[in-house]
Formats: C-alpha cells, structure tokens, sequence
C-alpha cells in the first residue's frame, strides 16, 4: 500500500471516528435543548392559563353576596315558573355583570340544581330552566365550597371551566353562583410553531390540543369501569376517549422523555419528545411534543458541517491559503455565534427590568387604593360630625356660659371681700373647664384618622356603644327621642378596631334619627345578644320604615333617602364590617320601623 493510500485510509478513519463522535454529542445536546425549550414553552403556557383563571376564581364569592340574587332565591317554587319570565330583572342583571367581566357565561341555580337566571337568557341555548345538580361544580358550592370544574357544556356543548360559590344568607345556603370561562383564550395564548401541545385532565384524557383528532382522548390505556365513569358523567358529551398511546397510566408515560402516539398520517403514529407541566390549582397536566424529526435533522445537518469543515481543513493541508479561508469562516461563525447569544442576554435582561417595573405599579396601585379607602372612611366620619356640628356647638356652649356667668359673679364678690364665694365659683369653672375638655376630647378621638399603627383589635362593646351615645346624645335630647336600652355587661369584646366601630354605630343612630323624623313618640333601641362565638349588636326605631325596593339598594354605594346624603355612611360600615369577617343586615322591625343587626366574632382577650 502506498503512503498516500495509507494517508487517505487515516484522514478517513480519523474522520468517521470524529464523525460519529460529533454526531453522538450533538444529539445529545440537540435532545436537551429541545426538550429544555419544550420545557420552557409549556410553562409559559401553564403560567398564562393559571394567570387568566386566577381572574375569575374569585369573582363567583364577591359576585355572590349581591343581595339582589336573593330575591329568586327566596321566592317560593310555585312562584318561580316560568323562570325566564319570573326573574328578567336577575338575568338583566348577570348579563351585565358578563359583559364587564367579559366571560362566557354567569348564571343563578337554586339548591336542586335548576337555572334561575343567566346572563344568555336571549340566546336560543339559554341556561335558563336547565337542571345541572349532576355538575360537580354546583356540589362542591352546595356543600359551602368553592367549586373548580371543566367540562363541555351539557346546553352549549362548548369547552368551558366553572367557577362556583354558594349564596349565603344568614349562614343558610340558598343556591349557586355559577361563571363559565371560554377556554377558547388558550388558543390565543399559545404561539410557539412546531411543537404539538395536549391539556389534559388528572385521568389523561385529552380536553384542549393543538392537533384537533387528539381531542377526547386519552393519553393512556383506560379500563372499562373508568373509561364509563367517565363518560356517564358527561364531562366530555359522548367523546369514545380513544387511547393515543400504549402506556397504561400517566405515571408511566411521564417517566419516558420520548413516546409514540397514534397520528393522522400514512404511518399512523409518529415519535415525539415529551414535556410536562402541572397545574396544581386546576389538577390539569400541560404535556408539550416535539417531533423527533427536528432532533434527527439537527444531528444531520452537524454532520455535514463537520464533514464539510474536516475536508476543508484536509484540503488545508496542502494549501496554506485553503487552511486562511477555513479559519476565516470558522472565526466569522464563532463572532455570529457570541453576537446571538449576547443579543439574547440583552432580551432577558430588558425582560426582567419590565418585570420589576410592573411589580413596582402594581405595589404602588395597592398602596394608593389602601389610602384612598382609609381616606373615604375619614371623610365619612368627618361627614358625621358636620351632622352633629349643631349638638356639638350646645354641648360646648352651655359650660362656657355657665363659666361666664360664674366668673361675672367672682368679680362682684371680689369688691364685697367674700373670698370663701370666690373660692367657690373658681371650683365651679375649673369643673365646667374639665367637662368642656372631656366633650371636645370625645370629638376629637372620634374625628381621629384611623392607621395601622393606632388601631385596636379588641373593642369593648360596653363602652364603643356609650362613646357613640356620647356623640349624639344631645340630638336625641333635642329631638324628643327616647333611647329603649338594656344593661350590657363590660365584659362582652369583638374583635374589631374601637374607632371604626365606633363609626358605624353613630352612622346606624344618625339614620335611625333622621327616620323619626314627624313620628309620634319616637324611640331608638339598642339590644346586645352574646353567643358561643359571636355577638350581636341590633339597633332599631319605630320610624316609617322602608320598602322592600329601599332595603334592597340600602348598602350600595351613593344610594340614599336624605336629601343631602352622599350615600356613602352604609357602604363603609359593611365593608368594615366584612373586613373584621362580620356582618350587617337590615330587616323590618315589628314596631313598623327598621332594625340594623351588627355580627361580630367575639374576643375573649380584654380591649385594648
């Protein structure tokens, strides 16, 4: 053999070896950045799906204690039909509610599981008169849960998931707040070509997917008793839940980074690479499948760069300006390559400075919302004592009057040299000076500008009830009104800042007195009932009352019966009643009148 051949036969094996070893390492990597980037893709997608249902989760809880949903509710069963004609006002109602919150579908279900009201009342599917006691949504809200659940609509036959949450009142369960969100947003979340995604549900089964022929099916082998199950409770209408893969369970599929699943195609199934993510909130599983084609053709074109750039640097070897050109293009190649990875760092990082920049709005949004709340609070409490500015002027008069005269009198007394009457007077106006401080003191702590650092959280209800008569106790004097009272022992706490409840009570004894107003013998009484881990505060009067209508409206925000009223004195006094977990309720008194019922947890530490 000549040295030539021999010299060729070495160049082609050192060539084949490197080859091979380059198309081994290649792979590997190419697998890694594949399923990395599958990865990363479908945890995006799973982040932006958890992003858009935590919108609407809570919604059904806030939307649910409207106390206009009520009236459905409470009618009786005789009464409700028809129920799309029964209660348009609800369904007007809930439909406006949906195109504010832009969702699919809100609708009202009594405790047997039929529809009431719903925001598609026009529409010729509407949900109104249906029956869905079978759906586990409207259990878990029945049971006092928040209910999660997806399925096909059983009317709409559209993929939707469903919110739900009990309407409660009085502690009783009366029936279900349902939102349907459209599911249809996922496609519009999901913008990553090339890769095939599935969402599926905690059994496998298929309910979202990029390549429609996979849609209710399941992932794995199902058995007989669990593929029925399944489909009796017409989760997914009457879907035959074909399994795409051999693998008995998920488990076992999760385990392997590649997998075969049945395709639309000639073949009939094609290999994929594998990536999962969880959605612990939803009990759903996002899997991302990458062609293993992509892998191979990234090997492939490795292997021929390598062999292309392994016979150009032979053919350096016998030319010095072949072997220039080829360190030429592999430095060009290498400046490419720190120039993309450079321009992604610089991406990721004006990422992350946008991100902090949007964490930073959104505390400062918090921050400026907390104020503006605490401020209409005070302005309410400052809006209160513009009321009382009159009882306030006579309570601070009469002393300083008195004071006068006393001191008037001293000055006479001085010139006939009765020192002892002197001596008296000042005593007088030195008491009458200690009761004008007490008086402007109580007004003072009143007015005072509530904050975390000054709050109580434990308020005597004894004395929060005799600090407010305080306020208004001159009111009642001029107005005639006689206060109806039981003795409250000193010993009864709630947990609830003194001030602030402070405020709602006086807020209670200005409308009870502007209610009285042209009644014969008006009176206001104020009755405290202790329980095992509540005490309720009830204050009412034998005024006119109120209508149905009125009490319905009462607690939302600028409704009001006064002609100068802001309508704003019963909105802050729930709120701050449900901040302290509470509640405030108004119904008619036996007396003709309204009666105002304060619940509030009950402490067992002393006020402080």
């Amino acid at each position: 053999m000549t040295h030539k051949k021999k010299f060729l036969s070495l160049v082609f094996l050192i060539g084949a070896f490197f080859t091979a070893l380059i198309t081994y390492v290649t792979y590997q990597q190419a697998q890694r950045y594949f399923i990395g980037s599958l990865t990363n893709s479908v945890n995006q997608l799973g982040s932006k799906i958890d992003a858009q249902l935590t919108r609407y989760s809570q919604l059904p809880q806030v939307l649910a204690s409207d106390p206009r949903l009520l009236v459905p509710l409470l009618a009786a069963a005789d009464e409700r039909y028809p129920v799309g004609e029964q209660f348009l006002s609800v369904s007007k109602l809930l439909e406006q509610w949906n195109d504010t919150l832009n969702a699919d579908t809100i609708y009202l279900i009594d405790r047997q599981g039929t529809t009431l009201a719903a925001s598609n009342w026009q529409k010729r599917r509407s949900f109104v008169g249906q029956n869905y006691h079978y759906r586990p949504y409207f259990q878990q809200a029945l049971n006092g849960q928040l209910g999660q659940y997806f399925a096909l609509g059983a009317s709409s036959e559209k993929r939707g998931y469903y919110f739900s949450a009990p309407v409660i009142l009085n502690g009783q369960i009366l029936g279900v707040l349902t939102l349907k969100v459209d599911l249809s947003l996922i496609t519009d979340i999901w913008q990553y070509d090339g890769i095939e995604y599935v969402i599926s549900d905690s059994a496998g089964i298929v309910f979202y997917s990029s390549e429609p022929s996979w849609l209710y099916q399941s992932l794995t082998q199902l058995d007989e008793p669990t593929k029925q199950a399944i489909i009796d409770s017409r989760q997914y209408g009457k879907a035959p839940l074909t399994a795409l893969s051999h693998y008995r369970d998920l488990a076992q599929l999760e385990q392997s980074q590649q997998l075969q699943l049945s395709w639309p195609s000639a073949a009939g199934s094609t290999d994929f690479m594998l990536a999962k993510h969880s959605m612990a909130k939803t009990g759903w599983q996002i899997f991302g499948f990458s062609p293993t084609s992509n892998n191979h053709q990234t090997v492939l074109q490795a292997a021929l760069m390598f062999v292309t750039i392994y016979s150009l640097l032979c053919i350096a070897i016998h030319s010095w300006w072949q072997t220039y050109r080829a360190r030429k293009a592999l430095a060009s190649l290498n400046s490419k390559l720190e120039r993309t990875v450079a321009k992604r760092t610089a991406n990721l990082q004006d990422a992350n400075q946008q991100l902090k920049i949007t964490l930073s709005q959104y505390e400062h949004s918090q921050a400026e919302l907390k104020q503006t709340q605490t401020e209409l609070m005070q302005a309410a409490k400052l809006a209160m004592l513009g009321e009382l500015s009159a009882s306030i002027n006579h309570e601070i008069n009469q002393p300083l009057a008195a004071m006068r005269t006393y001191a008037e009198n001293s000055r006479k007394l001085l010139e006939k040299e009765r020192y002892q009457s002197v001596a008296n007077n000042i005593e007088e106006i030195i008491h009458l000076n200690s009761l004008v401080s007490e008086i402007i003191a109580r007004f003072k702590v009143f007015a005072r500008k509530g904050s975390e650092h000054n709050s109580t959280r434990y308020t005597s209800v004894n004395h929060a009830v005799h600090s407010s008569l305080g306020l208004v106790r001159n009111r009642l004097l001029k107005e005639g009104i006689t206060l109806r009272m039981q003795d409250i022992p000193e010993n009864i706490h709630i947990n609830i800042d003194a001030i602030q409840f402070e405020q709602v009570l006086v807020n209670l004894f200005q409308n009870s007195i502007h209610a009285l107003n042209g009644i014969n013998d008006p009176q206001i009484g104020i009755e405290v009932e202790p329980t095992s881990n509540q005490v309720n505060c009830m204050v009412w009067d034998n005024g006119a009352g109120m209508t149905d209508e009125q009490m319905a409206q009462l607690f939302d925000p600028f409704y009001t019966t006064k002609e100068e009223g802001l309508g704003l004195g019963l909105t802050i006094s729930k709120r701050i009643i449900d901040a302290y977990k509470g509640s405030l309720i108004v119904e008619k008194h036996h007396t003709g009148g309204a009666k105002f019922t304060l619940s509030l947890p009950m402490s067992n530490k002393e006020a402080s």
